[in-house]
């Protein structure tokens, strides 16, 4: 079974829908501040404000990191399979969202957290688009490639 073929069979997700997605998760998110109930600008838990410090610098550096792959592979018209690719197959969308709880911790509001569980299957569909075009530029070796590694997680024991 051709795992590419497979995937074109499913309703791809909206031009317009993707091109509102970042923007509204960035406004809801900045909304979502405005309902803590906090005195100060930051958490008053030192360990959520150091987990948030913690997850804001990992997003950074993964954020950092497969742009810059991703750039290189972009020259040569390949698929991106260094650095932090080698192990999943959407690193920028992994970073956003650690960015995204690294943020939440460190100005803490439940809704924010509301608000990226809202978005987790908008961001799926829109990365199984993504997936989509690639396996339309690249044809199997980008399947190989999925079979390799993981969505989001790096796949264990492969």
């Amino acid at each position: 079974m051709n795992k590419g073929k497979q995937m074109n069979n499913k309703p791809s997700m909206p031009r317009w829908l993707s091109r509102v997605l970042r923007p509204a998760f960035g406004l809801f998110l900045f909304l979502a501040q405005f309902t803590a109930s906090r005195t100060t600008l930051f958490t008053e838990s030192v360990p959520l404000l150091l987990l948030g410090i913690v997850l804001v610098i990992a997003g950074n550096w993964l954020w950092i990191s497969a742009s810059i792959r991703l750039r290189k592979a972009t020259t040569l018209h390949a698929i991106a399979v260094g650095g932090p690719y080698k192990y999943i197959r959407h690193p920028i969308y992994v970073s956003i969202y650690l960015l995204s709880l690294g943020l939440g911790c460190i100005f803490f509001a439940w809704l924010w957290f509301g608000v990226l569980l809202a978005f987790v299957p908008l961001w799926y569909l829109e990365c199984m688009e993504e997936e989509r075009q690639m396996m339309k530029i690249y044809g199997e070796e980008y399947v190989a490639y999925q079979q390799s590694t993981g969505m989001f997680f790096p796949k264990i024991g492969v």
